[in-house]
């Protein structure tokens, strides 16, 4: 491990256990067992740290997103079940790394104030990494969509279905969170794939007698 991934990972265990505007610089050095000035050769401020700890959390929710998928493939899941499980394996990544902390609340907030262009481009990226599954499955032949239907369309749409069971008020239990996104996931890919279905049964139609 670099001295620099030591110093994040310290970071992110200092923010959870106090908080942002209650972590200094001093407690994430002493986390990573590493004096004052080691540290700020990496970072100079708390808020470059932070938006380092952010990025890191996006990085690897975004890996776990990849390999959730890869290996439902590989159990013989249906194209639906390959990008629920890319859905699932990014969100509880993102949730496990601060699951318990007492200053989640904090932490999201100063997340929006502070790293908007970071979660922006991690969820475009996100967003990317959906529509080269969804053009993977169509491949295959496990996913059939529409003419004109964009496989980042179909992406963005099962993002914002995510992100709209989240905003739920009041939130959802992780289990309930699941339900839920399954059984969008499901209806909107279904309702993605039916036209397309409908339109190749209507060319395999044999012509009606004169």
């Amino acid at each position: 491990m670099t001295t620099r991934q030591r110093i994040v990972d310290a970071a992110l265990l200092a923010f959870a256990r106090y908080g942002y505007r209650q972590t200094s610089m001093e407690a994430v050095a002493e986390h990573a067992g590493l004096s004052r000035q080691a540290l700020y050769r990496h970072f100079e401020t708390r808020e470059a740290l932070f938006a380092a700890v952010v990025e890191e959390l996006h990085a690897s929710a975004l890996a776990a997103a990849g390999a959730a998928a890869r290996e439902a493939r590989q159990r013989g899941a249906d194209a639906a079940g390959v990008l629920l499980a890319q859905l699932e394996a990014r969100s509880a990544t993102l949730l496990a790394r601060l699951q318990g902390s007492p200053h989640a609340a904090e932490l999201q907030d100063e997340n929006s104030r502070q790293c908007g262009a970071l979660a922006a481009e991690a969820g475009r990226r996100f967003v990317a990494q959906l529509a080269a599954t969804i053009r993977a499955e169509r491949r295959a032949g496990r996913l059939a969509l529409p003419r004109g239907v964009a496989a980042e369309e179909l992406a963005e749409s099962l993002v914002a279905a995510a992100r709209g069971i989240k905003s739920a008020v009041p939130a959802p239990q992780p289990a309930a969170f699941r339900r839920e996104l399954a059984r969008m996931v499901r209806w909107i890919v279904t309702g993605a794939s039916a036209p397309a279905a409908a339109a190749r049964r209507g060319r395999r139609a044999p012509s009606s007698p004169a």
